[in-house]
């Protein structure tokens, strides 16, 4: 078998993939040589303490930001042996990201916010495109504030309309950078119910960053880090709860400690 006809099996590969940052005299490496694969329709929560790598590894494989060395694949094309202008393109096609802050224009109102990614690339909005956009929004409770500005939604509103602006291009892949971290319990819960069903009804891959088990547990893999390295690799499955993944979390720091 070929490496191309290998690499297209994942709609997330990274090989080697290593960044390294100055630190007094010396370098810092937040990721170490990282090799993470994800394959078409998985739900993975990548797992660690502060200053694991986890959000690098997430602005890496959103193309945000440029490896000091290895690969990232998304549906099989090497994202940083695209130019400047290219990596714009496809990271604006193919990748959906949800961050913790939100990152809501202030000056448009919710829905220009959820269609600015589409108007970015110049998209022109059919009847039965915006029915199924529309359909979402109702699904995520948000069809009565799309009038309104960022700074008069509540936190959970907003994320709402941050995750309908990350899914308004179809995106091959969903990142989402510890996108309950501002939310208070009901909406967490809420925002991990919607991501389960987009994942479970529409087969979407999607990777999400969370220092936190009752978040991690709706994924169907959780990946550990520390250090910048892989610490544990398994399905969510094997535990029968949040506590219990809580547990071997903590154990799992204890030992790496």
């Amino acid at each position: 078998m070929n490496d191309e006809k290998q690499t297209a099996q994942f709609a997330v590969r990274t090989t080697g993939l290593t960044k390294t940052y100055p630190r007094g005299t010396g370098t810092f490496n937040a990721l170490d040589a990282l090799d993470l694969s994800v394959a078409p329709g998985e739900f993975v929560a990548v797992m660690g303490a502060s200053g694991s790598g986890k959000s690098t590894t997430l602005h890496l494989i959103a193309g945000l930001t440029r490896p000091t060395s290895g690969r990232v694949e998304i549906d099989g094309v090497d994202i940083f042996a695209l130019g400047d202008a290219a990596l714009t393109k496809f990271r604006r096609r193919r990748i959906g990201v949800v961050f913790q802050s939100y990152n809501l224009v202030p000056h448009l109102t919710a829905e220009e916010n959820i269609l600015f990614p589409l108007r970015a690339d110049r998209r022109k909005l059919d009847a039965e495109t915006l029915e199924k956009l529309r359909a979402f929004w109702r699904e995520l409770d948000i069809s009565d504030q799309l009038g309104q500005y960022p700074d008069a939604l509540s936190g959970g509103q907003q994320q709402r309309v941050a995750l309908a602006r990350a899914m308004a291009t179809d995106p091959a892949v969903l990142l989402a950078d510890e996108p309950t971290g501002n939310l208070d319990w009901t909406s967490s819960q809420r925002i991990c119910e919607i991501f389960d069903r987009v994942n479970r009804d529409e087969n979407r891959t999607i990777l999400l960053v969370t220092h936190e088990p009752a978040v991690a547990i709706w994924a169907r893999r959780a990946v550990v880090l520390r250090d910048g390295k892989i610490v544990c690799d398994a399905p969510t499955s094997d535990f029968k709860d949040a506590g219990e993944l809580a547990g071997y979390y903590q154990e799992i720091a204890r030992r790496n400690a």
